[in-house]
Protein backbone atom coordinates (compact mmCIF):
# COMPACT_ATOMS: atom_id res chain seq x y z
CA UNK A 1 0.00 0.00 0.00
CA UNK A 2 2.71 1.94 0.89
CA UNK A 3 4.64 1.68 -2.54
CA UNK A 4 1.10 2.16 -4.48
CA UNK A 5 0.89 5.47 -2.34
CA UNK A 6 4.11 6.68 -3.30
CA UNK A 7 4.35 5.67 -7.23
CA UNK A 8 1.10 7.50 -7.26
CA UNK A 9 2.40 10.82 -5.04
CA UNK A 10 5.36 10.67 -8.09
CA UNK A 11 3.18 9.91 -10.63
CA UNK A 12 1.03 12.88 -9.87
CA UNK A 13 4.27 15.49 -9.15
CA UNK A 14 5.79 14.50 -12.96
CA UNK A 15 2.75 14.67 -14.61
CA UNK A 16 2.05 17.90 -12.62
CA UNK A 17 5.44 19.43 -13.27
CA UNK A 18 5.26 18.80 -16.96
CA UNK A 19 1.56 20.56 -17.38
CA UNK A 20 3.19 23.16 -15.18
CA UNK A 21 5.22 24.05 -18.00
CA UNK A 22 2.37 25.51 -19.57
CA UNK A 23 1.06 26.41 -16.11
CA UNK A 24 -2.54 25.11 -15.27
CA UNK A 25 -3.72 29.56 -13.56
CA UNK A 26 -7.30 29.81 -13.27
CA UNK A 27 -6.71 33.59 -13.69
CA UNK A 28 -5.99 33.87 -17.39
CA UNK A 29 -9.18 35.48 -18.51
CA UNK A 30 -8.22 38.30 -15.90
CA UNK A 31 -4.88 38.00 -17.12
CA UNK A 32 -4.45 36.88 -20.63
CA UNK A 33 -0.62 38.04 -20.82
CA UNK A 34 -0.18 34.53 -18.64
CA UNK A 35 -1.31 32.75 -21.64
CA UNK A 36 -0.71 34.57 -24.74
CA UNK A 37 2.14 36.34 -25.62
CA UNK A 38 -0.43 38.59 -28.21
CA UNK A 39 -2.00 40.01 -25.22
CA UNK A 40 1.62 41.42 -24.22
CA UNK A 41 1.35 45.26 -23.79
CA UNK A 42 -2.31 45.92 -25.60
CA UNK A 43 -3.72 47.74 -22.75
CA UNK A 44 -1.25 50.36 -23.45
CA UNK A 45 -0.29 50.32 -19.78
CA UNK A 46 3.14 48.85 -18.30
CA UNK A 47 1.91 46.08 -15.39
CA UNK A 48 3.55 44.14 -12.71
CA UNK A 49 2.20 40.80 -12.06
CA UNK A 50 2.87 38.32 -9.23
CA UNK A 51 1.14 35.33 -9.08
CA UNK A 52 0.80 32.21 -6.57
CA UNK A 53 -1.03 29.29 -6.87
CA UNK A 54 -1.20 26.47 -4.65
CA UNK A 55 -3.23 23.01 -6.11
CA UNK A 56 -4.28 19.90 -4.35
CA UNK A 57 -3.88 22.02 -1.35
CA UNK A 58 -3.50 19.40 1.67
CA UNK A 59 -2.00 16.67 -0.51
CA UNK A 60 1.32 15.51 0.10
CA UNK A 61 4.02 16.87 -2.37
CA UNK A 62 1.35 19.50 -4.07
CA UNK A 63 2.38 21.74 -6.66
CA UNK A 64 3.55 25.28 -5.54
CA UNK A 65 3.70 27.30 -8.62
CA UNK A 66 4.61 31.28 -8.60
CA UNK A 67 5.31 33.80 -11.50
CA UNK A 68 6.75 37.46 -11.80
CA UNK A 69 5.67 38.81 -15.03
CA UNK A 70 6.07 42.52 -16.90
CA UNK A 71 4.69 43.42 -19.39
CA UNK A 72 4.50 47.15 -21.57
CA UNK A 73 4.62 48.67 -24.58
CA UNK A 74 7.52 50.59 -26.39
CA UNK A 75 6.46 52.95 -28.64
CA UNK A 76 3.25 52.89 -30.61
CA UNK A 77 3.82 49.26 -32.06
CA UNK A 78 6.04 47.46 -30.22
CA UNK A 79 5.07 46.06 -26.81
CA UNK A 80 8.13 43.55 -24.44
CA UNK A 81 7.29 41.87 -21.88
CA UNK A 82 9.55 39.39 -19.56
CA UNK A 83 9.16 37.16 -15.90
CA UNK A 84 9.94 34.15 -14.09
CA UNK A 85 8.26 31.18 -13.01
CA UNK A 86 8.95 28.68 -10.12
CA UNK A 87 7.79 25.21 -9.08
CA UNK A 88 8.04 22.64 -6.83
CA UNK A 89 6.23 19.65 -6.91
CA UNK A 90 7.21 16.86 -5.00
CA UNK A 91 10.71 16.55 -5.14
CA UNK A 92 10.78 17.97 -8.45
CA UNK A 93 11.84 21.95 -9.03
CA UNK A 94 10.94 23.93 -12.14
CA UNK A 95 12.42 27.28 -12.85
CA UNK A 96 11.63 28.95 -16.00
CA UNK A 97 12.86 32.58 -17.83
CA UNK A 98 10.37 34.39 -20.28
CA UNK A 99 11.16 36.86 -22.56
CA UNK A 100 7.39 38.39 -24.95
CA UNK A 101 7.69 40.53 -28.00
CA UNK A 102 4.52 41.57 -29.42
CA UNK A 103 3.02 43.82 -32.36
CA UNK A 104 0.20 45.23 -32.00
CA UNK A 105 -2.24 47.55 -34.79
CA UNK A 106 -5.44 48.76 -35.50
CA UNK A 107 -7.52 47.92 -39.05
CA UNK A 108 -10.70 49.98 -38.64
CA UNK A 109 -12.41 48.32 -35.62
CA UNK A 110 -10.57 45.86 -35.31
CA UNK A 111 -7.61 46.17 -32.52
CA UNK A 112 -4.88 43.37 -33.60
CA UNK A 113 -1.59 42.23 -31.48
CA UNK A 114 0.80 39.63 -32.36
CA UNK A 115 3.40 37.99 -30.11
CA UNK A 116 6.44 35.51 -29.67
CA UNK A 117 7.19 33.77 -26.60
CA UNK A 118 10.34 32.58 -25.78
CA UNK A 119 11.06 30.65 -22.43
CA UNK A 120 14.26 28.78 -21.18
CA UNK A 121 13.09 26.19 -18.89
CA UNK A 122 15.37 23.95 -16.13
CA UNK A 123 13.92 21.17 -14.24
CA UNK A 124 15.65 19.09 -11.66
CA UNK A 125 14.76 16.16 -9.58
CA UNK A 126 16.09 15.67 -5.96
CA UNK A 127 18.61 13.26 -5.98
CA UNK A 128 17.78 11.90 -3.05
CA UNK A 129 14.91 10.28 -5.03
CA UNK A 130 17.59 7.86 -5.98
CA UNK A 131 18.19 6.45 -2.24
CA UNK A 132 14.59 5.54 -1.48
CA UNK A 133 13.78 2.13 -1.27
CA UNK A 134 10.29 2.53 -2.62
CA UNK A 135 12.24 4.14 -6.39
CA UNK A 136 13.66 1.62 -9.43
CA UNK A 137 16.80 3.52 -9.83
CA UNK A 138 16.93 1.82 -13.33
CA UNK A 139 13.75 4.32 -14.54
CA UNK A 140 15.23 6.15 -16.98
CA UNK A 141 12.66 9.14 -16.78
CA UNK A 142 13.99 9.23 -12.86
CA UNK A 143 17.16 9.05 -13.93
CA UNK A 144 16.66 11.88 -16.62
CA UNK A 145 15.29 14.00 -14.32
CA UNK A 146 17.71 13.86 -11.67
CA UNK A 147 20.46 15.04 -14.01
CA UNK A 148 18.48 17.91 -14.88
CA UNK A 149 16.73 18.80 -18.21
CA UNK A 150 17.43 22.61 -19.74
CA UNK A 151 14.72 23.17 -22.64
CA UNK A 152 14.30 26.24 -25.01
CA UNK A 153 10.91 26.61 -26.10
CA UNK A 154 8.98 29.29 -28.11
CA UNK A 155 5.19 30.26 -28.41
CA UNK A 156 3.20 32.03 -30.94
CA UNK A 157 -0.12 34.04 -30.57
CA UNK A 158 -2.10 36.56 -31.74
CA UNK A 159 -5.52 38.29 -29.96
CA UNK A 160 -7.94 40.32 -31.60
CA UNK A 161 -10.95 42.17 -30.08
CA UNK A 162 -13.56 44.32 -32.96
CA UNK A 163 -15.28 47.47 -31.22
CA UNK A 164 -14.42 47.04 -27.78
CA UNK A 165 -17.12 44.15 -27.84
CA UNK A 166 -15.93 40.84 -28.84
CA UNK A 167 -12.91 39.34 -28.33
CA UNK A 168 -10.90 36.17 -30.02
CA UNK A 169 -7.82 34.98 -28.30
CA UNK A 170 -5.70 32.10 -30.06
CA UNK A 171 -2.01 30.94 -29.18
CA UNK A 172 0.16 27.84 -30.03
CA UNK A 173 2.88 26.97 -27.01
CA UNK A 174 5.58 24.41 -27.65
CA UNK A 175 6.13 25.66 -31.62
CA UNK A 176 9.39 25.33 -31.08
CA UNK A 177 10.92 23.16 -28.71
CA UNK A 178 14.36 21.81 -28.42
CA UNK A 179 16.67 20.62 -25.48
CA UNK A 180 19.37 22.34 -24.40
CA UNK A 181 21.56 19.65 -22.59
CA UNK A 182 23.01 16.59 -24.55
CA UNK A 183 20.21 14.29 -24.13
CA UNK A 184 17.15 14.03 -26.61
CA UNK A 185 13.88 15.42 -25.76
CA UNK A 186 10.76 13.03 -27.00
CA UNK A 187 8.16 15.65 -28.74
CA UNK A 188 10.52 18.44 -29.34
CA UNK A 189 8.15 20.38 -31.13
CA UNK A 190 9.21 18.74 -34.68
CA UNK A 191 6.82 19.82 -37.83
CA UNK A 192 4.44 16.57 -36.45
CA UNK A 193 3.60 17.97 -33.42
CA UNK A 194 2.97 21.85 -34.30
CA UNK A 195 -0.23 23.07 -34.12
CA UNK A 196 -1.40 20.23 -31.47
CA UNK A 197 -0.56 22.22 -28.61
CA UNK A 198 -3.61 25.34 -28.53
CA UNK A 199 -5.34 27.71 -26.69
CA UNK A 200 -8.21 29.33 -28.40
CA UNK A 201 -10.66 31.55 -26.29
CA UNK A 202 -13.92 33.69 -27.65
CA UNK A 203 -16.10 36.25 -25.84
CA UNK A 204 -18.23 39.40 -25.89
CA UNK A 205 -17.52 42.05 -23.24
CA UNK A 206 -21.79 43.37 -22.56
CA UNK A 207 -21.61 46.77 -21.07
CA UNK A 208 -24.28 48.07 -19.27
CA UNK A 209 -23.04 51.64 -18.57
CA UNK A 210 -26.71 52.60 -16.98
CA UNK A 211 -26.34 49.92 -14.34
CA UNK A 212 -22.45 50.92 -13.88
CA UNK A 213 -21.31 47.22 -14.46
CA UNK A 214 -19.98 44.67 -17.18
CA UNK A 215 -21.03 40.99 -18.37
CA UNK A 216 -18.00 38.91 -20.01
CA UNK A 217 -19.00 35.44 -20.93
CA UNK A 218 -16.35 33.57 -23.19
CA UNK A 219 -15.23 29.64 -24.05
CA UNK A 220 -12.17 28.72 -24.36
CA UNK A 221 -10.67 25.10 -25.86
CA UNK A 222 -7.27 24.23 -24.68
CA UNK A 223 -4.99 21.46 -25.02
CA UNK A 224 -1.14 21.51 -23.62
CA UNK A 225 1.68 19.00 -23.26
CA UNK A 226 0.81 16.22 -21.27
CA UNK A 227 -2.34 17.30 -20.37
CA UNK A 228 -5.40 16.41 -21.33
CA UNK A 229 -8.13 18.63 -23.92
CA UNK A 230 -10.00 20.87 -21.88
CA UNK A 231 -13.26 23.24 -22.70
CA UNK A 232 -13.69 26.06 -19.58
CA UNK A 233 -17.02 27.65 -19.79
CA UNK A 234 -16.22 31.18 -18.13
CA UNK A 235 -18.77 33.90 -16.96
CA UNK A 236 -17.27 37.32 -15.48
CA UNK A 237 -19.15 40.27 -14.04
CA UNK A 238 -17.21 43.79 -13.20
CA UNK A 239 -19.02 46.23 -11.00
CA UNK A 240 -18.89 49.74 -10.16
CA UNK A 241 -15.67 50.10 -12.31
CA UNK A 242 -14.17 47.27 -11.00
CA UNK A 243 -14.55 47.85 -7.58
CA UNK A 244 -15.74 44.53 -7.48
CA UNK A 245 -14.98 41.60 -9.76
CA UNK A 246 -16.40 38.11 -9.75
CA UNK A 247 -16.24 35.06 -12.01
CA UNK A 248 -17.14 31.76 -12.26
CA UNK A 249 -15.58 28.91 -14.31
CA UNK A 250 -17.06 25.63 -15.34
CA UNK A 251 -15.16 22.51 -16.66
CA UNK A 252 -17.43 20.10 -18.26
CA UNK A 253 -14.65 17.66 -19.38
CA UNK A 254 -12.01 15.68 -16.67
CA UNK A 255 -15.11 14.79 -14.45
CA UNK A 256 -15.76 17.86 -13.97
CA UNK A 257 -14.51 20.73 -12.00
CA UNK A 258 -15.38 24.56 -11.58
CA UNK A 259 -13.18 27.92 -10.36
CA UNK A 260 -14.75 30.84 -8.34
CA UNK A 261 -13.25 34.10 -8.60
CA UNK A 262 -12.96 37.53 -6.41
CA UNK A 263 -11.27 40.24 -7.31
CA UNK A 264 -11.29 44.35 -6.81
CA UNK A 265 -9.22 47.36 -7.93
CA UNK A 266 -7.71 49.96 -5.74
CA UNK A 267 -6.19 52.84 -7.51
CA UNK A 268 -3.82 51.10 -10.08
CA UNK A 269 -3.66 47.96 -8.03
CA UNK A 270 -5.28 44.73 -8.44
CA UNK A 271 -6.32 42.44 -6.51
CA UNK A 272 -7.42 38.38 -7.13
CA UNK A 273 -8.05 35.46 -5.47
CA UNK A 274 -9.46 32.04 -7.33
CA UNK A 275 -10.70 28.65 -5.40
CA UNK A 276 -10.87 25.55 -7.82
CA UNK A 277 -13.45 22.68 -6.94
CA UNK A 278 -12.94 19.31 -8.49
CA UNK A 279 -16.04 17.08 -9.28
CA UNK A 280 -13.57 13.83 -9.11
CA UNK A 281 -12.80 11.25 -6.41
CA UNK A 282 -9.68 12.62 -6.51
CA UNK A 283 -11.33 15.58 -4.28
CA UNK A 284 -11.92 13.65 -1.28
CA UNK A 285 -7.93 13.55 -0.86
CA UNK A 286 -7.03 17.43 -1.00
CA UNK A 287 -8.86 20.98 -0.24
CA UNK A 288 -8.95 22.38 -3.57
CA UNK A 289 -6.59 24.49 -5.27
CA UNK A 290 -5.68 28.51 -4.33
CA UNK A 291 -4.50 31.45 -6.70
CA UNK A 292 -3.34 34.52 -5.72
CA UNK A 293 -2.47 37.67 -8.10
CA UNK A 294 -1.81 41.25 -7.46
CA UNK A 295 -0.83 43.41 -10.29
CA UNK A 296 0.05 47.52 -10.63
CA UNK A 297 -0.48 48.98 -13.74
CA UNK A 298 1.14 52.32 -14.50
CA UNK A 299 -0.69 54.31 -16.84
CA UNK A 300 1.21 54.94 -20.18
CA UNK A 301 2.92 58.39 -20.83
CA UNK A 302 2.45 57.94 -24.64
CA UNK A 303 -0.89 58.48 -26.43
CA UNK A 304 -2.48 55.20 -26.95
CA UNK A 305 -2.89 53.84 -30.52
CA UNK A 306 -4.78 50.69 -29.85
CA UNK A 307 -7.78 50.12 -27.87
CA UNK A 308 -7.54 48.07 -24.64
CA UNK A 309 -7.62 44.51 -25.20
CA UNK A 310 -7.66 43.17 -22.17
CA UNK A 311 -11.68 41.54 -21.62
CA UNK A 312 -13.81 43.30 -19.87
CA UNK A 313 -11.58 46.66 -19.43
Amino acid sequence: MKKVLFSLLLTLSTLAAFAQEQAAYAQYHVFPVLINPGCTGLDNKSQVLVNARSSWSGFPGRPNTYTVLYNGPVGDKLALGGGFFSEKAGDISTTKVMLNYAFRFKIEKVSIGMGLSTEFLSRKADAALLNDRLVDINDATLENLVDGQQIFDASLGVHLQYDDRFFASLAFPNTIRTRLDEVVVEDNGSASSAGRHYFFQLGYVLNVPNQNFKIVPSITVRNFRNTPSQIDINVQGRFLEDKLIAGLTFRPSTNGSAVCLLGTKINQLHFFYSYDLSFSSFQRYNGGSHEFSVAYTIPAKLKPTADAMIPGN
